[in-house]
């Protein structure tokens, strides 16, 4: 049954490839050759599009590969996209610390969550690698300067396996100070605007603007926007993209699913437009999965953005208990997926009237880093209460049923069993954690639109398909703007994963193909 419902996503998507009719702004254009280039201003040996994970991670693996004249630019005046200002956790079994904490888990297990969350839409081939090669990428980003602090238990996953480094920027600046350490380039305000094919359909290089001036403003659609100066970049060996999703692009994410209305927040930053996927549907290059468009659960109602309450809500699934304060009474298993928390939140929030209420006591909100916690208080997304009448009355909880659900809960910790949503107990130290030290700490979460599932399909080495069913010699992707890993849903810090493991794998084989040019 799950076979048959991808095939017809798949057929669904596949008519991206003929008339554009899911894609009205779109207007069809021929792909720029390699002979209206008036001259190239400069050469690399291979180019990385995008500064994230993905991107950050195939400029160090190309260079461990023996490249060295190699560029990654970014549109943004600033590097690291969402990567940066994501929570930054890696899913991964078997590493050290899940060792140290006696944590048991397999890449079985791990693959069997991954396809639950997906709904076994994700492509299988992918999701194995990820599940039984990426503790090599774990371990490569810990030689490459990266630390980390903690192991927790993501919603959807059956065990703790996500490994924090604290936010996503612990991750992309040891790798970008690692490009630099290997003589790499790493260029800011060069926007992409053109992939370049010679006359054999191979490419070649990229049309670019330097010094773009990207618009910050969330209404601006960035096809309008002609800032910077253009240039032409040849890359013998080819490109890579890594640009990521689309989130923040109201128009371009509606088309996607028309659920995602311009009114909804996001947690993306501000250049995570539909710009570059545009052109790679006007390119004619193979797109799956377009229409599963991610919103997460961990957010503040209380932020724009990203903001700061997401670590202490994300810890309070995990050692708290969410109410909607109207009826007093639990609605869903806290630590479940994100697409289900954030169905089951926005189903009972009354289009954003009556947000739920997540809270924990004092020992539970030890396990939030401190600046953490004063980051989402100064910020009013997070509360703190000295006792819990303090929190109904600022809440207008239905005090009577929430006591009682209370007393229930805390009863259902000591018993290690949740009958009404089957939730799995977390332990801290060794010990699970009832609800009931005073002082109490509160927040109201607000799903926002997070991750773009779907994307360029490739190969397992990256090489990017078109629509004919071929592959593009010189054109390799990585990242969010990849589909096919994460089916209908993303399971909670697998994207970290993805986009480490195969940028480094776009890295290799872009270095391979320049090698074989090169003997050739």
């Amino acid at each position: 049954m799950l076979d048959m419902q991808r095939r017809k996503a798949m057929k669904t998507f596949a008519l991206l490839g003929s008339g554009m009719a899911l894609f009205p702004t779109l207007e069809a254009q021929a792909k720029m050759l390699e002979k209206d280039v008036p001259q190239w201003d400069e050469e690399f040996d291979a180019l990385v599009i995008g500064s994230g994970f993905a991107g950050s991670a195939a400029m160090v693996s190309m260079m461990d590969n023996g490249l060295k004249n190699v560029l990654m630019i970014d549109k943004m005046p600033y590097l690291g996209g969402n990567s940066s200002i994501s929570g930054g956790s890696f899913a991964i079994s078997g590493t050290y610390i899940q060792k140290q904490d006696g944590i048991e888990d397999s890449p079985e297990l791990h693959i069997k969550d991954t396809l639950k969350s997906g709904k076994s839409l994700n492509d299988l081939e992918l999701v194995h690698i990820m599940a039984y090669e990426g503790l090599d990428s774990f371990n490569w980003l810990t030689d490459n300067g990266v630390k980390w602090k903690w192991v927790s238990q993501s919603g959807g996953h059956s065990v703790p396996r996500s490994h924090s480094a604290g936010a996503g920027s612990f991750i992309v600046r040891p790798l970008q100070k690692r490009i630099r350490e290997m003589g790499g380039k790493i260029r800011m305000r060069i926007i992409m605007d053109e992939i370049v094919y010679n006359d054999k359909g191979h490419v070649v290089g990229i049309k670019v603007r330097e010094k773009y001036e990207f618009k910050f403003d969330r209404d601006f659609d960035e096809n309008d926007n002609t800032t910077g100066i253009t240039k032409y970049y040849r890359a013998n060996a080819g490109i890579i993209l890594a640009t990521g999703g689309w989130g923040s692009d109201k128009k371009f994410r509606q088309q996607m699913d028309p659920k995602l209305t311009p009114t909804m927040l996001t947690t993306n930053h501000m250049g995570a437009t539909g710009y570059t996927i545009q052109k790679l549907i006007q390119d004619d290059l193979e797109l799956v999965d377009m229409q599963y468009i991610q919103s997460m659960h961990v957010t503040s109602a209380d932020e724009g953005s990203f903001g700061f309450a997401y670590r202490f809500i994300t810890r309070s699934y995990g050692y708290g208990m969410m109410v909607n304060p109207k009826t007093g009474r639990r609605f869903v298993n806290e630590i479940t997926d994100r697409k289900n928390g954030s169905d089951a939140i926005m189903a009972m929030n009354e289009g954003g009237i009556n947000h739920p209420i997540l809270f924990m006591d004092s020992v539970g909100a030890k396990t939030v880093d401190i600046a953490d916690l004063q980051r989402g208080m100064e910020a009013d997304a997070i509360w703190q209460f000295e006792t819990l009448d303090e929190m109904i009355a600022k809440f207008n909880i239905n005090k009577e049923p929430f006591l009682d659900e209370l007393k229930k809960f805390n009863e259902y910790i000591k018993a290690g069993k949740d009958p009404d949503f089957g939730r799995v107990f977390q332990k801290y130290k060794g010990q699970t954690i009832n609800i009931e030290k005073p002082p109490f700490f509160a927040a109201r979460p607000g799903p926002k639109i997070h991750h773009c599932m779907g994307g360029l399909k490739t190969t397992p080495q990256c090489l990017v398909f078109h629509k004919g069913g071929y592959t593009v010699p010189g054109l390799f992707a990585c990242g969010e703007v990849t589909g096919g890993r994460h089916g209908y849903n993303r399971l909670g810090s697998n994207a970290v994963l993805e986009c480490v493991l195969f940028g480094r794998k776009a890295g290799k084989s872009i270095a391979d193909r320049y090698k074989q040019i090169v003997r050739s």
